[in-house]
């Protein structure tokens, strides 16, 4: 019997009738012969909810008594779910705890890593022939305090659970059917991706597509645990993440990121020292590159005020939005770098900075021509590599 773990987010479970819903596929899917470790989200915007009640009796909330608060929101859910499917048959689901299902963690406070997984209790649920629901998000420290796992922890949870019980795949039931070649709010001709290599869908999280949490799919491609995005409304599933290679070169996605700011720098020391405080926040830029002892590092606007705080200047610009092109050669020696050029050729006097590797493209462009560009270049996700030959482009 193939076991399968299933990770619902918070929008997955925003209201009781979304969680009877969830409830009535795993319990359809269980009877069909699937094994499952079902991994959860808090419900809605609860965790948000909870740190602003944190902040009205305290400016600076952090520590332990912020991970008890905030890992309150995951227990509700795992035992609205559990309430929910035991009311299909009666004692076939069983909540459990980050703690209770085994997931020790350091004890970095609001951030911690997953250290361990004791996941005994998990299997003695499953030879029971039960599903457990286990809550996302959080652990126990090796202290023996409760912990949180950051942002998007519970796809950390997830894939740490497939580890530790070898399971075939992780499910991310989202409200998408998958990932898409580019947003459908501004291409909505964007097209859904298949199958994806974990190093394809790091590069698009890197430039701001949200898809999943970077250490979980890192984790994922370190012990080759397939991963599956798809729909918690019809349970399909329609992007895989594995290690396989494409066979041909192809433009993946196009990632469009408005908003952006910029900051240059007047050496490589300073372009250093800035993306360093990036990372001790746990925060990446978009773009970060040097020319002539000089820098320039592109930033989404949340990560921008956290280097504004502490006294760097941004500089001055109209509106700017950074297009990345993702696929294997799109920025080498090929026919598809040839296309990519051809496309952006009418908006080169435009460009603001450009950065270029093998995989990605990266452009910088006022606000409507990097609309216009993004559209046009996104055509090439569209066409198979015989057509593209076909059609000149």
């Amino acid at each position: 019997m193939p076991l399968i773990i299933q990770k619902y987010g918070g929008k997955a479970l925003a209201n009781p009738e979304d969680v009877r819903q969830v409830a009535r596929m795993i319990f359809e899917r269980a009877r069909g012969g699937t094994q499952l470790v079902i991994v959860v989200s808090a419900m809605g915007d609860t965790t948000d909810r909870y740190l602003g009640m944190a902040k009205s009796v305290n400016p600076h909330p952090a520590g332990r008594e912020l991970d008890v608060l905030l890992s309150v929101g995951e227990r509700i859910s795992i035992a609205m779910l559990a309430l929910a499917l035991n009311a299909l048959e009666n004692d076939i689901a069983v909540s459990l705890t980050g703690a209770q299902a085994g997931i020790i963690t350091d004890t970095v406070h609001t951030a911690a890593k997953i250290v361990e997984i004791r996941a005994l209790r998990v299997r003695e649920i499953l030879d029971q022939g039960r599903i457990p629901i286990i809550a996302g998000y959080q652990g126990i420290t090796t202290d023996k305090n409760i912990s949180t796992l950051g942002r998007g922890g519970t796809d950390a949870t997830a894939v740490g659970l497939a580890v530790a019980l070898g399971a075939e795949r992780v499910e991310f039931m989202k409200d998408v059917e998958g990932v898409q070649s580019a947003d459908p709010k501004q291409i909505p001709v964007a097209r859904l991706i298949p199958q994806m290599s974990y190093e394809e869908a790091l590069e698009m999280m890197g430039c701001g597509a949200k898809i999943l949490q970077v250490p979980a799919v890192e984790m994922a491609a370190e012990h080759r645990v397939k991963l599956a995005i798809g729909s918690s409304k019809t349970g399909i599933a329609g992007t895989i993440l594995t290690d396989r290679p494409l066979g041909h070169r192809t433009l993946t996605a196009v990632v469009a990121m408005p908003d952006v700011h910029c900051l240059l720098f007047d050496s490589t020391l300073d372009l250093l020292h800035a993306v360093a405080e990036l990372h001790g926040q746990g925060r990446a830029p978009l773009l970060a590159a040097q020319s002539g002892g000089r820098g320039l590092i592109v930033l989404k606007s949340d990560d921008a005020h956290e280097l504004y705080l502490i006294g760097y200047a941004r500089v001055p610009h109209e509106p700017l939005t950074l297009v990345t092109l993702l696929g294997p050669g799109v920025g080498g020696a090929s026919d598809l770098a040839e296309s990519v050029q051809h496309k952006l050729a009418p908006y080169q006097d435009y460009v603001a900075a450009l950065d270029v590797t093998e995989s990605r493209v990266s452009v910088l462009l006022p606000v409507a021509e990097a609309r216009h560009f993004a559209a046009a270049v996104h055509e090439l996700c569209l066409l198979e590599p015989a057509l593209r030959s076909a059609a000149g482009v």
